[in-house]
């Protein structure tokens, strides 16, 4: 093992959007995943991470890059291959389809056609070519990805929860011993600790989304079997609500989290424990402000002066008002030309004006007066229907489907990171179309804001939803999806 650092994650922190509208308001996080978690991976390390099935997903998805920590930060040098089987049990794809969309993430030509060749002469796989991901078994699902990553040249593997799916620990094994003399980084996300102990040369253990233990394998075993004799003694339910109390209070310590804590026994709960602060001091501010409004309005004074007439502040309040409603507007499927330029579909544009009948777009400093129809308007403030993601997501094509969470990653990103690894037909200003795949990137300036992609065959969302104008938008957990309903294609972008 050397001291070069593949994968790096400091002090990540994730929690849940508050569900009410009041815990939102009051700035509360919801359920915490995870708190000042930090990883080091070297090369040609295998690192043994124990923790439950939930915590190790939000670990995987954080490291991987497809879900953004609310604090702290990953840092990768190289590729990194992350393997679930919990990913395909659902996926409807064949085999076939599926490697070949995997591979060629990591290969291309010759060595593409190579790859492909001698996966096709494993009974495992060479079997089951034409069967649907989701009709596999889990045992199977697990021997393949097993097989497929043994022939990816990445820097750092992520293998998620492989020993519950595998009878054959030592294929497992023999697969990530390669790794290891190859100098990759090898990362093991188990609920169990057989295969760290196995297979590890160190350890990590979080519990309730924090770091426990951090060490060697041999001591990181007896620490955590030491834990469990003294969880074996708990003999009623008071006992087991106070069992790893400490560590129960310290995940919601921080301010921002401090609400989410409820006392776990009734002996140690106080007055002062059922009391919110931050609702105290919130209305406390709220009665200041109308005590001080009436005392304004009762003595008649003017912070101001000569105190303007109803006809000016009507005025002044409309022309507020206007303000903050005006926003962007997306082009919409007829282009638009701005100062001899035609713009493409879904290319951002700044509002500056708007009236009953148009609206005064803004394109690199360029202005046009356009009818309200001829644009996509766009607020983000603004109230939209709100659909959960996944939800969406099956009406989407099946490319899409089965690789959003790759190519929706680079959203938000810099241009330039996104040219540097995907390949593109079309390449200009404000659009890239990537090659091979029905998926368009679209820029503002140097960043990635946005990406379209095309709506499922036989597209029913119409009549599950009940929708009724020709371009809808949703608000869903991260962002916004817009659904073209004529050219059924979707845009995506993320907060």
């Amino acid at each position: 093992m050397k001291n070069n650092i593949l994968l790096k994650g400091l002090d990540l922190s994730y929690s849940k959007e508050a569900k009410g509208f009041k815990k939102r308001m009051l700035g509360n996080a919801g359920s915490i995943q995870l708190k000042n978690i930090n990883i080091h991976l070297y090369e040609g390390e295998v690192l043994g991470l124990l923790s439950d099935a939930e915590t190790l997903f939000y670990i995987k998805e954080v490291l991987s890059g497809t879900l953004t920590p609310a604090a702290g930060k990953v840092k990768t040098h190289g590729g990194i291959l992350s393997l679930d089987v919990m990913d395909h049990i659902n996926n409807p794809f064949s085999l076939s389809f599926f490697m070949e969309e995997l591979l060629e993430e990591y290969k291309s030509g010759k060595e593409f056609q190579t790859t492909i060749e001698l996966l096709h002469n494993k009974p495992v796989i060479r079997n089951n070519l034409n069967k649907k991901l989701k009709d596999l078994s889990r045992k199977q699902l697990a021997h393949i990805l097993l097989e497929i990553s043994g022939l990816i040249d990445v820097e750092v593997i992520i293998y998620t929860n492989f020993h519950e799916h595998l009878e054959d620990l030592n294929k497992f094994r023999s697969v990530v011993n390669m790794h290891e003399q190859n100098n990759r980084g090898v990362l093991l996300l188990e609920t169990s600790l057989e295969p760290i102990e196995k297979m590890a040369n160190y350890f990590t253990w979080v519990s309730y989304g924090q770091i426990r233990f951090e060490g060697s394998v041999e001591k990181g075993v007896e620490s955590y079997n030491k834990y469990l004799r003294d969880k074996s003694m708990v003999k009623n339910i008071e006992q087991e609500a106070l069992f790893d109390l400490e560590w129960k209070r310290h995940v919601y310590e921080d301010e921002m989290y401090s609400e989410n804590f409820k006392r776990l026994g009734k002996q140690q709960a106080s007055v002062l424990d059922n009391i919110n602060i931050r609702k105290i001091i919130v209305t406390l501010v709220l009665v200041f402000l109308m005590v001080l409004s009436a005392l304004v309005i009762f003595m008649n004074i003017s912070f101001i002066g000569e105190s303007p007439t109803f006809t000016e502040e009507q005025q002044n309040l409309n022309e507020e008002v206007t303000s903050e409603r005006l926003s962007y507007a997306f082009v919409d499927r007829d282009g638009l030309e701005i100062d001899g330029t035609t713009l493409p579909q879904y290319t951002l544009l700044e509002v500056t004006v708007a009236d009953e009948e148009t609206y005064t777009v803004n394109y690199g400093g360029a202005e046009k007066t356009v009818n309200r129809n001829e644009v996509i308007y766009f607020n983000p403030a603004s109230l939209y229907a709100e659909e959960d993601f996944m939800n969406l997501l099956q009406y989407a094509s099946p490319v899409i489907q089965n690789n959003y969470l790759f190519y929706s990653n680079y959203l938000n990103g810099d241009r330039a990171f996104l040219e540097e690894n995907i390949t593109f037909d079309v390449l200009d200003e404000n659009h890239g179309s990537v090659a091979g795949i029905p998926i368009t990137y679209h820029f503002s300036g140097d960043t990635v804001f946005s990406m379209e992609f095309e709506g499922a065959e036989n597209n029913k969302i119409t009549e599950d939803l009940n929708l009724t104008g020709e371009v809808t938008i949703f608000r869903v957990d991260e962002g916004f999806m817009i659904y073209d309903s004529v050219q059924n294609n979707w845009n995506y972008l993320r907060r």
